[in-house]
């Protein structure tokens, strides 16, 4: 069995290995807030998402998300960071147009006027009264300040038309969040609040890696408490003792031939 000393410095050894940090491997969003915010208490901490893809099915006029507040000033927790590609699955006709990315003006009314606004968004547009079914996409990355608890985004449409709204994730292929809004002639803007949770998930790389130490831990601990050094020594004896002379042995038979030749005498 090893010495109680050299176990314990083995014990220790693998206590370091395993809560020593991982390159390359990101830690989960409860370890990584705490760590993260060594930035001024003031500023938010927007973390990106994984690869989420819009999916707009209506027959209304038009209809558009809006990833930021009314101001464009994303005090709503969640913005575009990039636009990866844009498209139509079904129904597109010729005058059909999508829109997506940062900043993009709109019209709103506000006080029976037109103002202009802009903010990050996904939109179509098919024209007045036409309302045969399509789909559109944006391939997006996002962002979203993790300081808030619950992230909000602003849901339009015009006409009579259903539109339904979806985010799914581009990894999993899983509907993130989704939403209907149903038409009744005339412009509608609703907010639609949701946790930011569902937009991060654990990645495959850190269950992999944590598995993989564990068996490494199980692996140690069979050898610390399994004599094989013992083993290997006591193989190394027998096989040492049967390959060399046996001195003890040559100075028996000495003995003996001495007397038998006495006694012939």
């Amino acid at each position: 069995m090893l010495s109680t000393s050299v176990r314990r410095y083995l014990i220790i050894a693998l206590a370091i290995v395993l809560t020593s940090p991982i390159p390359g491997v990101s830690c989960p969003a409860e370890f990584s807030d705490s760590t993260s915010r060594v930035t001024e208490a003031n500023t938010p901490e927007w973390r990106e998402t994984s690869p989420t893809r819009v999916v707009i099915r209506s027959t209304a006029d038009w209809g558009r998300i809006l990833f930021d507040d009314l101001n464009g000033t994303n005090s709503n927790g969640i913005r575009i960071k990039s636009v990866v590609g844009m498209g139509w699955l079904e129904g597109k006709d010729s005058d059909d147009q999508i829109y997506a990315g940062r900043k993009i003006p709109w019209p709103d009314t506000e006080y029976d006027r037109v103002i202009a606004r802009k903010g990050d968004m996904v939109a179509f547009f098919k024209g007045l009264r036409d309302f045969h079914p399509t789909e559109a996409y944006a391939d997006l990355t996002l962002e979203v300040n993790i300081d808030l608890p619950r992230v909000y985004v602003w849901l339009m449409t015009g006409g009579n038309g259903t539109t339904t709204f979806e985010i799914v994730s581009r990894d999993t292929g899983g509907t993130i969040w989704r939403d209907v809004v149903v038409g009744t002639g005339e412009t509608q803007q609703v907010r639609r609040v949701m946790s930011a949770q569902p937009f991060f998930r654990t990645g495959r790389t850190e269950t992999t890696v944590l598995f993989a130490w564990l068996c490494i831990a199980i692996v140690a601990m069979i050898i610390l408490n399994f004599p094989i050094y013992e083993v290997l020594r006591q193989r190394l004896r027998t096989k040492r003792s049967k390959s060399e002379p046996n001195p003890l042995g040559l100075h028996i038979k000495g003995e003996r031939d001495m007397e038998e030749g006495a006694e012939q005498e």
